[in-house]
């Protein structure tokens, strides 16, 4: 990516054709899609890349086996085709992975509907996924695929394929990927309002977050994909606009392997009729998530003690004689989904059969604006948004080009011929390096193709080779790669999203933030008082996270 100097360089001298506010997957999708028509785009987000929701998700590429049950086939089935698109265009980050649903004693005849179910799925699938069915499991496999879970009471169960990502990193790629198509893309630049001539809009007021003063962005045509903040912007353009964003709080936590020994992931019904995943990622294992009504403060969501215990029971009603406790939490977190309709009059309530289908709208000025949607049907959004955008700027369609997005790889890749031979020489590359192959799994499966370069990185100094943190496998040389090619700016931006730490381990993420902060200090020639605001923030955030799990809900 070009510096975020020269990107906010370029955007004060720049007639866009599509300005897009909002840089999670909804808003880096709709940008790429336009810079692959030939379009000038401007993408601003007003904290860090991926930093709300799209950071916070359980991490799964996914058909929405749950959806079924709300009779939504339409959208599981176009789910489940762009699951299989995505396995093709991000083969490093987007990974099948196995599922069981264990069968307790007392819940056979759920048994019975769960193979409906997936029945069904694989059916809506059939023409993208020629294997992966679903199969029957006997108890003595669940059991194998899943020490922990209850001897007593698991009686069978069900195995299923979905894929898991890296939600952060993967908005990541694809705004690299709409950067390379050239457009100009830009993090802590927050919208503080709207200037408009004879009845069109012509340019955004933008306050410069990070750098600090004010300028203006002018376009042709605005799209809305802030997601939870969508209605607030809205706001700015017409004081009378009725509220169209609904946000849930889904919560997540994690514990250590050790915690919780299983070799797959876990889907788990509810005593509520919810569905709690339980998911190996980077190291350790991922619980979540609750799904309920929230009415607090949308910019800073957190985990409360009441969520993590439900969390924590769900998981211990399937285990056996190890169960989880509290002690073994080594971080939460909280994202909001911007679910579709009237926002809720108090926090709390179930919002599990809220549709999860997005509405896109045309708002004051024509601005475009989409609510909803999923991860991983992030492309079809942006062609869908480009279209309605099109219907309100004739003059932008006949100029536009075709959509590329179907077949642009992500990752810096140009085929799977080019994944396999790339991730073969990265590979030999870093064990003559001394790198651990923990390690150079999660360098391939976080950059790509760019690997390479975080490994160059390494070449000039071996001591970067070194962990973040001591039980994972990122390493010190990921550091000054983000900085210099990712638009990282914050410590928060590397440890919460760029490497994922800050979610995976807060104890030892708090250990790192010096050493983190040294680097960065170097890297972006930040003075000693800056560099001790930046360790002070950062603490106080991990800290925040910490506390909120122990504290409980507030309604």
């Amino acid at each position: 990516m070009k510096p975020r100097s020269q990107a906010v360089q370029d955007a004060t001298q720049t007639d866009f054709d599509l300005a897009v506010i909002g840089g999670g997957i909804v808003g880096a999708g709709i940008a790429q899609n336009a810079a692959s028509r030939g379009l000038k785009v401007a993408l601003i987000e007003k904290r860090d890349f991926a930093s709300g929701t799209s950071s916070k998700t359980t991490k799964l590429i996914h058909g929405g086996l749950r959806y079924l049950e709300q009779f939504h086939f339409g959208l599981t089935r176009e789910l489940l085709h762009e699951r299989a698109l995505l396995e093709k265009l991000a083969p490093h980050m987007v990974r099948d992975f196995s599922f069981v649903l264990p069968i307790l004693s007392e819940s056979r005849f759920f048994g019975f509907k769960a193979r409906l179910g997936l029945t069904l799925y694989d059916f809506l699938a059939l023409d993208v996924i020629k294997d992966h069915k679903h199969t029957r499991l006997s108890k003595s496999q669940v059991l194998e695929s899943a020490p922990a879970l209850s001897q007593e009471r698991i009686v069978d169960g069900l195995r299923f394929h979905d894929c898991i990502t890296d939600d952060a990193r993967l908005v990541m790629e694809v705004v690299k990927s709409a950067d390379k198509e050239g457009a100009t893309a830009i993090n802590y630049m927050e919208v503080t309002g709207f200037r408009a001539e004879s009845g069109n809009l012509v340019a955004i007021k933008c306050h410069d977050c990070y750098a600090g003063g004010d300028i203006e962005i002018r376009a042709r045509a605005y799209v809305n994909a802030a997601g939870i903040w969508s209605d607030k912007l809205m706001k700015m353009l017409e004081p009378s606009w009725q509220p169209q964003c609904s946000p849930a709080k889904g919560t997540h936590i994690m514990v250590p392997q050790s915690a919780f020994e299983t070799n797959t992931a876990l889907f788990l019904p509810t005593k509520d009729g919810r569905y709690v995943f339980v998911v190996p990622w980077q190291r350790a294992v991922m619980i979540g998530t609750t799904d309920t009504a929230y009415a607090l403060d949308i910019d800073n969501p957190l985990a409360t003690k009441d969520e993590v215990d439900y969390l924590i029971a769900v998981v211990n009603s399937y285990a056996g004689s190890n169960k989880i406790s509290r002690e073994d939490v080594i971080a939460s977190w909280a994202g909001l989904r911007p679910l579709v309709g009237p926002p809720p009059s108090e926090s709390g309530k179930a919002t599990g059969n809220v549709s999860r289908e997005h509405l896109i709208y045309v708002g004051p000025y024509k601005v475009v604006g989409l609510l909803g949607g999923k991860l991983t049907n992030y492309r079809i959004m942006a062609n869908e948004v480009l279209n309605k955008v099109f219907e309100q700027h004739p003059d932008l369609a006949s100029a536009a080009r075709q959509s590329r997005t179907e077949t642009m790889m992500l990752g810096g890749f140009t085929d799977k011929q080019d994944f396999l031979t790339s991730s073969a020489e990265i590979a030999a590359r870093a064990r003559k390096l001394s790198i651990e192959p923990a390690t150079i799994d999660h360098l391939i499966a976080s950059y790509g193709k760019d690997a390479d370069e975080v490994l160059s990185v390494v070449e000039k100094d071996p001591q970067l080779a070194q962990r973040v943190c001591p039980d994972f496998p990122p390493i010190m040389a990921e550091i000054p790669h983000c900085i210099v090619n990712e638009s990282a700016m914050l410590l928060e931006d590397l440890l919460f999203r760029r490497m994922r730490m800050g979610l995976v381990h807060q104890g030892q993420c708090l250990e790192a933030i010096p050493k983190v902060a040294q680097l960065v200090k170097d890297c972006l020639d930040w003075s000693f008082t800056r560099t001790e605001m930046e360790v002070e923030n950062t603490i106080s955030i991990l800290n925040e996270h910490m506390i909120s799990s122990q504290t409980a809900s507030q309604n």
